[in-house]
């Protein structure tokens, strides 16, 4: 059987191990794609974690193929010299470097490129809500040399091999089948001519540089690509000199949550799309999905549906991965839940790939402190047990008090449907207290407890709590707030339910009636006019037996009914079995304000500060323990 840690050849690329960190977007540059401190320090990470090869992050061969405005570039000669940074830090570290080229098509973003997406036909991207401009034949033969011209310019940066994008919903997939391409030229008749002409270019500039070609396995929409449909694409490569084929999973704007590897992705569905792309090439295929599983890789290499591991979102959340399982330190891992919380909807804001459970993806690790001091924590969420593990990890003594269980509200996280993987990022985060020496003391904390232990520093991180509006009428109503619903041991029953509140949690609440507590009729209601969206709330608007209103205000309950009110207009939703409250979320500051005249340093941080996310809660700890 295979071993993760063989040394594989692929052409001329001599591997150290079988692991592969798969392309990731970080969103850490400039419009102008150049490269800066926070990419060289997050490849370094990388290439210190023990991968063999690294692609970097996806580069767009012109700016009309970007799909972010901090995408990094590689359509200018100026480029050359900018991710040369990142290849000289990746050979220094132990590890090869590769280009991934692309150009996103009608899943380019407009206020990356400056202009409408540009696509074989005018087939609206869902994802982006963007409908393409058909490519004129101009404009087909400016992306075909542009790609050629990347691969030029690769082999001069000194990378190590390229990995040709042409697949995940990109615009040689575009090409490939008639749901997004209807043209009527030769283009259109035949539908693997694009990809043809761009395989001449790079291959041939690429001029004896390792190429790896890059698709999606399955895309799992009506009338997408399958593994049959990858076919002509696998000749090519073969055809051509390919080293490997890079298998991963959906496309960019129609299955989104196969392209991120969202939690609730079924595995099994993973799996019998790489064996089946396995079985249609004798190249090697690297496979990307979900594999940060020692048991699943063993599976992956044993079995042989796989050759390499390709890593993406598990190895950002913890870039030292592939080290750590080498050296039998499991428990130091930290696993990705693959919530996208700190990766995907960080890159979209802006704001940067990060991790909701590791700072460290995107900020200096801690050094131990020349002053060593004495840590009292009060809270066991999020907030609580990163500033406790980090205050450790600093070198100070640290005595964590929770009343109740290790966890907090991250405990509710896990028990919506298809959040049953969030167990992992959360067991990472209470391992990591044993793992640094912290005392947990599962007791309540008061000021006379504190007090005992002398402490130099108090944090408070007693969380939030949940709790039922002042709404006339709703005394009369079987009501409960949201965190009381997913702590419920008792049995829940119903047909109908009314949800006020359609944020996470809210949505959370309404897929979990509709999935585990079977439910016939659940409907959300929400004071704003537009929600931010979501893969739950997208599914929830799939499903016939969910209904959300938005821009309305529930003004009462009355004996016939929950009576809204949009517009100066009402309207009676009728009765209801069960109303969730899922607003009116408050901060828990009763400590903080007994205590906090009574120490020197007394910090309040997460949801007893300011409500927030499990994602504000860790870097809000990382902040007050860098103080120290």
């Amino acid at each position: 059987m295979a071993g993760m840690s063989d040394e594989v050849r692929l052409g001329n690329l001599e591997l150290k191990n079988r692991f592969i960190a798969a392309p990731v977007k970080t969103a850490y540059g400039n419009p102008n794609g150049e490269v800066n401190e926070k990419h060289l320090k997050f490849y370094e990470r990388l290439a210190k974690g023990g991968v063999s090869l690294i692609i970097i992050e996806p580069t767009a061969v012109l700016k009309s193929g970007r799909e972010h405005p901090k995408q990094l570039r590689i359509d200018e000669d100026r480029c050359v010299g900018e991710l040369k940074k990142i290849i000289d830090v990746v050979h220094k570290n132990g590890s090869l470097a590769c280009l991934n080229i692309t150009h996103a098509g009608r899943a380019a973003n407009p206020k990356a490129t400056g202009q409408p997406p540009l696509a074989p036909s005018p087939i609206m991207c869902p994802a982006t809500k963007q409908t393409p401009q058909e490519l004129t034949k101009e404009q087909i033969e400016e992306i075909i040399m542009a790609f050629g011209e990347a691969a030029r310019r690769a082999k001069e940066a000194g990378f190590d091999a390229i990995e040709l994008q042409a697949g995940m919903g990109y615009i040689i997939a575009q090409f490939l089948k008639e749901r997004t391409n209807k043209r009527s030229d030769e283009y259109g008749q035949d539908k693997i001519l694009f990809a043809r002409r761009v395989f001449e270019e790079v291959f041939s500039k690429a001029d004896g540089l390792p190429v790896i070609v890059r698709i999606s396995g399955n895309e799992f929409v009506d009338d997408g690509i399958t593994p049959e449909d990858n076919k002509p694409i696998l000749a090519l490569a073969k055809e051509f000199g390919a080293v490997a084929v890079h298998a991963g999973l959906g496309n960019a704007c129609d299955t989104p949550p196969w392209y991120y590897s969202a939690t609730f992705t079924p595995v099994e569905k993973q799996i019998e799309a790489f064996k089946a792309i396995k079985g249609l090439t004798d190249l090697p295929v690297i496979v990307d999905g979900r594999m940060a599983n020692k048991d699943k890789i063993e599976q992956a290499l044993r079995e042989g549906w796989a050759d390499l591991i390709g890593l993406g979102k598990s190895i950002a959340c913890d870039q030292s991965f592939v080290r750590k399982l080498q050296e039998g330190k499991e428990n130091g891992i930290y696993y990705c839940g693959g919530c996208l919380q700190g990766c995907l909807l960080k890159v979209k804001s802006g704001v940067g790939l990060g991790c909701i459970i590791n700072p460290f993806v995107n900020r200096d690790e801690f050094d131990k402190s020349d002053n060593p001091l004495s840590f009292v924590v009060v809270g066991g969420g999020p907030a609580g047990m990163a500033a406790a593990t980090y205050a450790a990890m600093r070198g100070h003594s640290v005595v964590l008090f929770e009343k109740k269980k290790l966890g907090g509200q991250f405990n509710l996280a896990v028990k919506p449907p298809f959040k049953d993987a969030m167990n992992r990022p959360l067991n990472s985060m209470i391992r990591d207290l044993d793992r640094f020496g912290v005392e947990v003391q599962y007791e309540e904390a008061d000021y006379k407890k504190i007090k005992s232990l002398n402490p130099d520093v108090v944090v408070v991180a007693t969380g939030a709590n949940s709790t039922v509006p002042e709404i006339e009428g709703i005394e009369n109503e079987n009501v409960m707030d949201a965190f009381s619903y997913f702590e419920s041991e008792s049995e829940i029953k119903g047909k109908r339910a009314l949800v006020l509140g359609v944020g996470l949690i809210g949505r959370e609440t309404m897929e979990d009636l509709l999935l585990k507590k079977g439910f016939e009729d659940v409907v959300g209601v929400d004071i704003l006019e537009e929600l931010p969206e979501d893969f739950t709330l997208a599914r929830l608007r799939n499903n016939a037996k969910a209904k959300i209103i938005t821009g309305v205000k529930l003004e009462r309950f009355s004996s016939d009914g929950a009576i809204i009110s949009k517009s100066g207009k009402e309207e009676n939703l009728g009765k209801f079995d069960l109303v969730v409250t899922s607003i009116g979320t408050k901060s828990n500051k009763n400590l903080y304000d007994n205590i906090k005249d009574k120490f020197d340093k007394v910090e309040i941080i997460g949801d007893a500060n300011k409500v927030a996310d499990i994602y504000e809660a860790t870097h809000q700890a990382y902040d007050l323990v860098a103080k120290y």
